[in-house]
């Protein structure tokens, strides 16, 4: 079974917090099976959670929170990478290429998740593709939670006038999740 860390789930409840308030959390909490929901609530940053509580969370957020609006999960991954670095980080990466970054980032994605391995490939200097590859999961929100992520983290290192686009997704039957970034 996919794992991935706990703090996915401390930014979710920032993210709730934040636009619903306590309430939302509990909306949440209260629409997830029971079986899940004290997982979820105790949930720690260092402690792992099965990939399909991360995603089953995901959905729950849309559905329950979003009024069925896919760019929820979208916003959140905004907010979630803006949750991972802190502002030391961003300095120091603000002064590198934004594909160094996300090569960088795809390293670092072992120490979250327990499954999938990241492809980059710099495309001169202004563009780069990052392809999500042996890949357990294959969910439409989850792919749209790292599409805002990605965004947001290239934004954070000084990519201007950014286009992402998500090439690939195995939610759409393809092999793979692939992303492709273009800034000035």
């Amino acid at each position: 079974m996919a794992r991935v860390k706990g703090t996915f789930f401390i930014a979710l409840k920032s993210f709730i917090r934040a636009r619903y308030g306590n309430q939302g959390w509990k909306r949440l909490i209260e629409s997830l099976p029971e079986k899940d929901r004290v997982q979820v609530e105790m949930s720690v940053s260092m402690g792992w959670f099965d990939l399909d509580l991360i995603v089953q969370a995901l959905h729950v957020l849309v559905e329950v929170l979003g009024g069925r609006d896919k760019q929820l999960a979208y916003e959140f991954g905004r907010f979630d990478a803006e949750q991972d670095l802190t502002k030391i980080q961003r300095l120091f990466l603000r002064m590198a290429n934004p594909a160094y970054v996300i090569e960088k980032a795809g390293q670092y994605w072992s120490r979250f998740c327990d499954f999938g391995e990241w492809q980059i490939e710099r495309q001169g200097k202004n563009q780069a593709s990052a392809s999500l590859v042996k890949c357990s999961i294959a969910d439409e929100l989850y792919c749209l939670e790292l599409s805002g992520y990605l965004n947001r983290l290239f934004e954070m290192v000084g990519a201007k006038n950014l286009q992402v686009e998500h090439t690939q997704c195995r939610a759409r039957g393809d092999d793979k999740c692939s992303w492709v970034g273009k800034w000035d």
